[in-house]
């Protein structure tokens, strides 16, 4: 009944191409140690991971083997409790992660990811492969399983293995075969648990001097398909011919993932050549720091260009598309470029250059995606270096039909009006110009896809593009609220560093004040000192010629005629006393008056003396008697 028919239904993988932001929120010191709370973001989702400096050095020893330079601050034994020092790492540490955090190769590594999200990449990926890659394989009796190849791609859940074919078994089954089976190139086979569905080619018509890769990738947040319905594409891609896309040699799929086994290019591929790599190489030792580049010649990148451009519009016209076009994904053999990696767009994982094309709303179809890409391979083939930015800034040193080639895909003008359509690229004078005819070959390129396969197919591109779009407008918004908080960072920066301003230029102010008002303290107290010691010694003068010159006298009389003619003299000090006032407070606007001051102080000088030397020179024995009549 339909009431109790299975509803396909799957929980959303983790896109690993997702930018991550960390920062370095706070400091604690825990049982004599130091730990760093790292505030972790991803899209809309944040976690905190706390992580001490030993930590840091491990992901830093993991990370060596790239060849990168990464500003690891040292380790430090003594002193390094102090909260200066601890300060002073924490910005250190920052910068240290940032770096990692910004190149794509470092950012996409296992180690990296480990660091910043251990719940989500603390599994073995590699146990997980080694088992879902037996599943497949368990009822095929052609290929066994060899051992691993290590990391030598940039996927976190794609692994690489070695594969044999198995000895011919020993029975009567190969003498009791019928001759209709003899006669099929493949042959199907299917779990007995319903675990997993396989499509294979005759181990005769494979090349026994070839060697044969097996590639398990896990599906990715974009797979729409059904694993029963995605057994038939796979089907179909068995049967695929082109003579610039490489066939699958076997296909098998489960719940969980793809097998896909295809020969395996001792050169390696685009990548490896244009980096002067080992193909078998980790990939953080052959891509972080290559030891040399080479670029391609314009007949070359014309040439290979042209040959892409044939392989993704056969694609796009059987309603197929790549969408995982980039120079790690492309081999050259015998100067004719294959596609490798075609059946990632069914598997749904994400694309390499995802992170660069959800920055622009116009790049939102699959068309759009792989010409986008196509633009980034031209760069790398024809620069000899790959571009690490969403857009080119300035091409120079390149003949101007590619130039205006690369503008037309990669220009910031072009990303936001629109790019070209494949059919548009292909006819391009850069082409005509450079590019050679491959060589005709005699058999025609066929691929055959259902009626279903075919609407699955146009279903699951809408899907993913609806995804894109949204993420899209979250980048979007999120890059309009960075903007936002650098404004209002920057404003309130402004207004603190007017305030600031302001306190400082009131403080100034007040401090020169007050050093005027001290100064001109000290220059009064000096002018009435002064003064006052003048009265002193007039008075000193008097007793003193007094006591000397009239010792026989009585001292009222000479005290009584002297106040009355000293009565001018004994004012003067108190007639001074404004002058010297407002001596004071001229002095605060402008010093002067001090110096006129003096002047007017010398001029008063001669008349004291004069005063003074009457005084000593009065006798009272030159006076006369004069009788009064009162």
């Amino acid at each position: 009944m339909a009431i109790f028919a299975s509803r396909y239904e799957r929980k959303l993988p983790l896109d690993d191409t997702e930018a991550i932001s960390c920062e370095i929120a706070t400091v604690e010191q825990v049982d004599g140690h130091t730990e760093y709370l790292l505030r972790v973001q991803r899209g809309d989702s944040s976690w905190n991971v706390l992580r001490r400096y030993n930590e840091f050095s491990n992901l830093h020893k993991c990370l060596r083997i790239s060849g990168i330079e990464l500003p690891l601050p040292g380790k430090r034994i003594f002193g390094n409790m102090r909260p200066d020092f601890i300060a002073e790492r924490k910005e250190a540490l920052q910068v240290y992660i940032n770096t990692i955090l910004m190149n794509p190769i470092l950012a996409s590594s296992l180690p990296a990811k480990r660091f910043v999200d251990p719940e989500s990449y603390s599994q073995s990926f590699h146990d997980h492969a080694v088992q879902n890659a037996l599943l497949c394989l368990r009822n095929d009796t052609v290929w066994a399983l060899g051992a691993t190849m290590g990391a030598i791609g940039w996927r976190l859940r794609k692994h690489y293995f070695k594969v044999t074919t198995k000895p011919p078994e020993k029975g009567s089954n190969k003498l009791v075969k019928s001759g209709s089976q003899n006669q099929q190139s493949k042959h199907f086979a299917a779990g007995s648990n319903g675990g997993g569905h396989s499509v294979s080619i005759d181990a005769g018509t494979v090349d026994p001097n070839a060697e044969m890769v097996a590639e398990w990738l896990e599906y990715g947040p974009d797979k729409y398909v059904d694993e029963k319905e995605m057994h038939g594409v796979l089907k179909s891609l068995m049967g695929l011919y082109h003579p610039h896309i490489e066939s699958v040699v076997f296909a098998a799929n489960t719940e969980n993932g793809c097998l896909i086994i295809r020969k395996f290019h001792k050169h390696g591929t685009l990548k490896d050549v244009l980096c002067m790599a080992t193909p078998k190489n980790p990939f953080l030792s052959k891509y972080g720091n290559p030891k040399g580049r080479t670029a391609l010649s314009m007949k070359q990148v014309a040439t290979y260009g042209k040959q892409i451009l044939e392989a993704l519009i056969f694609l796009h016209s059987k309603g197929y598309a790549c969408g995982h076009l980039h120079s790690g994904n492309i081999v050259i053999v015998d100067d004719c470029v294959k596609l490798l990696d075609i059946e990632n767009h069914l598997l749904g994982v994400p694309a390499f250059y995802r992170p660069f094309f959800v920055q622009h709303s116009k790049i939102h179809t699959i068309e759009t995606i792989d010409v986008y890409c196509f633009g980034h391979v031209l760069f790398e083939m024809a620069m000899g270096y790959p571009l690490q930015e969403s857009v080119v800034r300035q091409i120079t040193e390149c003949p101007e039909a590619l130039k205006s080639l690369l503008e037309s895909i990669l220009s910031k003008e072009a990303c936001k009006a629109g790019l070209p359509t494949l059919d548009q690229l292909i006819d391009h004078r850069f082409f005509t110009q450079y590019a050679t005819e491959s060589a005709a070959t005699s058999e025609k390129p066929h691929f055959k896809l259902s009626l279903n396969a075919k609407e699955l197919l146009r279903q699951a591109a809408v899907k993913s593009e609806t995804r894109l779009r949204d993420e899209q407008k979250s980048v979007k918004n999120q890059k309009r609220i960075v903007r936002v908080q650098e404004l209002m960072s920057s404003e309130e920066e402004k207004r603190k560093s007017k305030q600031k301003a302001k306190l400082e230029h009131k403080q100034s102010k007040l401090k020169q004040q007050g050093s005027l008002q001290t100064s001109n303290g000290r220059l009064s107290l000096a002018a009435v000192t002064a003064a006052s010691s003048s009265t002193v010694a007039v008075g000193g003068g008097l007793s003193t010629a007094d006591s000397f010159n009239r010792s026989d006298s009585t001292p009222e009389e000479p005290t009584l005629a002297g106040l009355k003619s000293l009565m001018p003299a004994s004012q003067s000090p108190h007639q001074e006393m404004p002058a010297s006032t407002s001596v004071a407070v001229e002095r605060q606007t402008s010093t002067p008056n001090i110096a006129s001051e003096d002047v007017d102080a010398g001029e008063d000088e001669p008349t004291r003396s004069a005063l003074l030397e009457s005084i000593c020179k009065f006798n009272r024995g030159s006076l006369r008697k004069v009788r009064s009549n009162d």
